[in-house]
Parts: C-alpha cells; sequence; structure tokens
C-alpha cells in the first residue's frame, strides 16, 4: 500500500520509488511458484491521479504480472471508511459526575445510526471506568461501571468529596474506548 501525495494528483513520477523497491528475484520466485497469479498486490491511495497511473506501474512490472487498485478518496468516496472517535458529553454538576450523551461513531456507523436515531446512549456502552484522581499517566478506576445481562450502565455517579482530577474511560460494545478528563461546572 502506497499513500500517494496529497496536496496534489498523482503522478507517473509517483511511482519511482515503488518502482525502485520491487523485488524482482522474489517476484520470479513467486512466479515459479504459482504461474499464472500476480506476485505483488499494490494499492495506491490517492487524490487525484494520472488515469493511466495503475498501467504504467503494470508496465514497469513486465514481464511479472502485477495487480495494482487505485483509490482516489475524491472520486471513490462512498467505498471509504474512515474511522472517527467517539464523542461524548460528560459533567460535574450538583456533586454528580453526569454522562449526558455519548456516541460511539464508528459502532454507530456498522449499525447505520445517525445521532438523532439513538433512544438511548447507554445501549451502545459495554462499560465506564472513572479515576477520581486522575496522576495525568495511568488511569486507575476506582468505580466500574459494568452491567451484566440486559442491564445499562448507570451514567450518573456521585464524585467523591476528595476528588481532584477526574478522568473518564466509556468503552462501546466494539470494545473502542474514549478517554477525556472532566472539571466541575462553573
Amino acid at each position: 500500500m502506497k499513500i500517494m501525495p496529497v496536496n496534489r494528483i498523482a503522478t507517473r513520477a509517483d511511482l519511482n520509488d515503488i518502482i525502485a523497491g520491487m523485488d524482482f528475484k522474489q517476484y520470479e520466485k513467486r512466479r515459479d511458484e504459482s504461474p499464472g497469479r500476480a506476485v505483488e498486490k499494490f494499492l495506491l491511495v490517492c487524490m487525484g491521479h494520472e488515469p493511466n497511473l495503475a498501467a504504467a506501474l503494470i508496465q514497469e512490472a513486465k514481464p511479472f504480472l502485477i495487480e495494482v487498485k487505485v483509490v482516489d478518496i475524491l472520486r471513490d468516496r462512498d467505498d471509504i471508511l474512515f474511522k472517527r472517535s467517539a464523542e461524548a458529553k460528560v459533567v460535574i454538576r450538583d456533586g454528580k459526575l453526569v454522562i449526558e450523551k455519548f456516541y460511539p461513531l464508528n459502532l454507530m456507523q456498522k449499525l447505520s445510526y445517525q445521532e438523532d436515531n439513538v433512544e438511548d446512549w447507554r445501549q451502545l456502552v459495554d462499560s465506564i471506568k472513572i479515576d477520581w484522581n486522575y496522576d495525568g499517566a495511568v488511569l486507575e478506576p476506582a468505580l466500574i461501571d459494568m452491567p451484566e445481562g440486559e442491564s445499562l450502565v448507570s451514567g450518573a455517579y456521585d464524585v467523591p468529596m476528595d476528588a481532584g482530577t477526574v478522568r473518564v474511560k466509556i468503552t462501546d460494545l466494539l470494545s473502542e474506548s474514549l478517554e477525556l478528563t472532566v472539571s466541575a461546572e462553573e
């Protein structure tokens, strides 16, 4: 896989380092082991490209058969899924830490949910861990909310009197986590 320059269209000249790195001895060995099959597969990711980019790379690999796929993120954006970070709104108000909203965007994308369609964000959460005195390096949760069965996480927790820097870790059903530091509302 090669990420091509993103500040301009990819040209034949951008293939030079790929061509220079081709291991023709290895290709020969692969061809002898599996005649008729591609000896290498290339995925070129770019933002615009010359129309003959794949053909130029195939030509340079002759007499060996290679597969080249060009993904143009300007043109092929329907086929591309970017990982997105989760989003949450967490506040400390009236002595309670309250998770008002949580949107695990990758999970919602897989489930084809929109933010407006989620009835209760807690349905998408596997666990919540809270460190009431986060040292800035290691999360040492004093509270772990990991319900069993059909139960959901609480989403509201009493803040201890000796709480310092509060760190919250929310893990969704895909085991992807969001960590954030929370301070009391003014």
